[in-house]
């Protein structure tokens, strides 16, 4: 128990403080400033002794004033402090001024009688702060309070371990951005603002496009610093006032408070896409990154903060069907587009397990003999509901969610396996060409890899070949060109694949000197090549072949289809010719007995036989529309399952009795068990027609052309009948018949602006 008295001796008064049997007494002149306190025990007692002065926490008495009268050896080493600085002066110095206003009013409710337990902070001598653990005690004598002890613990340590836990709870570590559990408190305070205001918010989602593709190849130290350089820059143009969190991996949000127009959000994800057109340089490498956007807006699409996140997720899975680079504000109902992208996300996690790819292999002819020279690995995906996919259909969905390197090893393995399994069986030996992608040929492992497998298949080098794309040479140099040296060295031989479409010029092909052994003509090219027109696209391919034989490469003629292209490629010399002319891609079987032949005869220009195998066997009439016809499409039966999706424009070409053609940007699945809808408006009537697609044809890059077989019943198609006569009849006076729903804009066009 603390004591305190004042005693007389020798002319001195004496301040006098006890705990228990230890005494503190200090000599007090009032005409000087008191010296150094000195210890007077009465009943020495070690231990209680040992408790004061040696306690780790700072113990120490205040009088009334607040004087510090006795302070223990702890207090003068947290504050740093002699023991002759800090005794008989105020304790108000010694506390943060902030603090101040707090510690007075609980320093006077001690005196009162009370306990007080509070945190504060001290200032050391030095100037530092320290966070203090308080306690405050009343000191009583005879029942009256006549003092306050104080025991102080340094909790500095424990609150700046605090702070981070704090700090950790409610920021990325990486980026030093707000987390999801910072941004989802935040949409509760703005939807609460929002409701009593009456103001509108967004909500964004963005995901970085391909992401984890550069994260897999270049690894997690180049993909942290990207995301932290992407950070900086979404940070930059959304400004103070719009709230930018990371929600994990490559995944951001975006908060839009105070919402006027939807015209606002729009601009802002223009601005967002806009700013991460310029590369990023990180670690020596040139990255290009794009973004998909997701947006929905309160109260519009939802009134609550979890129908709001859905619908902003659903949105951007629309986004990225439209393309990468792209943004969608959401929608109600989930078109077919979005149906099938989800379907084929969850169904790729598993189709190698499942041995649901394959090769189909499209032979490279010479052109002067039609001798088989070589042959291209083009990897489908046998999908159980939407059939066999090209791999523009799930290869970027497969760098989205970082399946890509697995398939890319499932790729290289089995075009060496299969080219050894003819070689072993006898057939001529060719070289097999097979596709790795720009970012796919930064990989640090990528020639290992391939030794790799070229041992374990025992193919020998030279009857591999790696196409790659100019752009991926283009956008970093430095590490592709000695990776090309690599491959060339085991003696891989390398093709540069759509040649004209990224950024060709003369310095760049000089580089590839020596390192590329031939040049693809890209596709776009050749079906333009025209006798009728040698100043067009003829003279471009006629340039590139001179330039690539000048350069000692062979030149690849791709996507060649009638023999108007092949006489004029022979005319230019062009080697070797790869299309449908001469075989479109076959299964493995199937090439063998090409490849047995040696060579291949042409038969007559390419023709889509699907689609004239179901024309010529038409049983009613067709209506060939000079404007086509606007119409709605949804998906409403998958192999016997109802399904329920929102509809998606597409435009009908020719309707009749047994069917329609139309043009859609969707490339669905050639399937009787699968059921579509279709919804137009002729003479001014809302008619419905259903059916499955029997023929397809991609007439331009991403426009697909139909053949729809209708099923109806027969007292529908009279109905029909009577409608589509008088139609008829009404067209041949004008085209633009009254009350239809024609599409009067371009067809391309009409896509375009969807």
């Amino acid at each position: 128990m603390f004591q305190a008295k004042i005693n007389q001796k020798n002319g001195y008064q004496f301040a006098e403080v006890s705990f228990d049997s230890i005494k503190r007494s200090k000599k007090v002149d009032p005409n000087k400033t008191p010296s150094k306190p000195y210890l007077e025990i009465a009943d020495p007692d070690v231990f209680y002794r040992a408790i004061f002065e040696n306690n780790p926490d700072t113990v120490f008495f205040l009088n009334p004033e607040g004087i510090i009268v006795m302070p223990n050896k702890g207090f003068t080493e947290i504050l740093g402090y002699s023991e002759d600085e800090i005794a008989f002066i105020s304790i108000e110095e010694i506390i943060y001024i902030s603090e101040l206003p707090f510690f007075k009013v609980s320093f006077n409710e001690a005196l009162t009688g009370n306990v007080k337990h509070f945190d504060t902070v001290f200032i050391q001598k030095g100037g530092i702060s320290v966070q203090i653990d308080l306690t405050l005690i009343p000191a009583k004598f005879n029942g009256q309070v006549i003092g306050v002890s104080g025991i102080a613990k340094d909790v500095t340590e424990r609150k700046k371990s605090e702070e981070l836990n704090k700090y950790l709870a409610y920021n990325d570590s990486l980026t030093d951005l707000p987390n999801r559990r910072f941004f989802h408190e935040k949409l509760e305070n703005e939807l609460i603002i929002s409701k009593t205001l009456q103001q509108k918010f967004a909500i964004m989602y963005l995901d970085l496009d391909r992401f984890k593709y550069i994260n897999d190849t270049l690894g997690h130290f180049v993909g942290d610093k990207l995301l932290i350089q992407i950070s900086k820059r979404l940070k930059i143009c959304l400004g103070e006032r719009n709230l930018l969190a990371r929600l994990g991996g490559d995944e951001f949000s975006v908060l839009i408070p105070d919402l006027k127009s939807a015209d606002q959000v729009i601009d802002l994800a223009k601005t967002i896409i806009e700013s991460l057109e310029d590369p990023f340089f990180i670690e020596g490498y040139q990255l290009f990154i794009t973004t998909s956007i997701g947006i929905s807006i309160y109260p519009t699409d939802g009134e609550d903060i979890h129908t709001l996140l859905k619908n902003a997720d659903s949105a951007l899975y629309k986004s990225k069907e439209s393309g990468k680079s792209n943004y969608h504000i959401y929608t109600s109902s989930m078109n077919i587009q979005t149906y099938k992208t989800f379907s084929l996300e969850s169904g790729l996690r598993n189709a190698i397990e499942l041995n649901q790819f394959e090769f189909y292999y499209q032979p490279k002819v010479c052109s002067r003999t039609n001798q088989i020279v070589g042959v291209e690995a083009l990897i489908r995906w046998n999908h159980p509901e939407w059939g066999l996919l090209s791999p523009d259909e799930f290869i970027p969905l497969a760098e989205e969610i970082g399946l890509i390197a697995e398939i890319g090893k499932w790729v290289k393995y089995q075009a060496c396996s299969q080219n050894k399994a003819w070689q072993d069986a006898g057939l001529p030996a060719i070289p097999i060409s097979i596709n790795i992608s720009p970012l796919r040929f930064l990989e640090k492992n990528l020639v290992k890899n391939i030794i790799s497998v070229l041992e374990e298949t025992k193919l020998d080098p030279e009857y591999l070949e790696i196409e790659i794309t100019e752009t991926s040479v283009l956008e970093n140099e430095k590490v592709v060109l000695s990776t090309l040296d690599e491959l060339k060295s085991i003696g891989v031989r390398i093709s540069l694949d759509d040649f004209g479409t990224g950024y060709s010029s003369l310095s760049y092909l000089k580089l590839f000197k020596g390192r590329i052994n031939a040049l693809k003509i890209d596709r776009s090219f050749i079906k333009d090549l025209s006798e009728k027109d040698p100043d067009g696209s003829n003279f471009i391919t006629k340039t590139i072949i001179e330039l690539a034989q000048h350069l000692k490469m062979n030149v690849v003629a791709e996507g060649v289809e009638n023999t108007e292209q092949l006489q004029i490629l022979k005319h230019y010399n062009c080697e070797t010719i790869q299309g449908y002319l001469f075989s479109k891609p076959v299964p493995a079987d199937e090439f063998a007995v090409l490849l047995g032949k040696g060579k291949i005869e042409v038969s007559g220009n390419h023709a889509h036989d699907t689609k004239n195998q179901f024309e010529d066997k038409r049983e009613y009439f067709r209506i060939n529309l000079d404007f086509p016809l606007s119409a709605s499409m949804t998906l409403i039966r998958i192999y016997g399952r109802k399904v329920e999706l929102g509809k998606t424009n597409v435009l009908i070409e020719d309707i009749g009795l047994g069917g329609l053609r139309f043009l859609s940007d969707i490339r669905l699945s050639v399937h009787r068990d699968i059921i579509l809808e279709f919804e137009t408006e002729i003479l001014g009537e809302t008619i419905k027609m259903y059916g499955s697609v029997v023929w397809m044809n991609e007439i331009k890059a991403g426009i697909y052309q139909y053949g729809l077989e209708f099923l109806v019943e027969e007292n529908e198609r009279l109905n029909l009948a009577k409608l589509l006569n008088k139609f008829a009849i009404l067209l041949r006076k004008n085209p633009l018949v009254p009350n239809c729903n024609f599409a009067k804009v371009d067809r391309y066009q009409f896509f375009r602006n969807k």
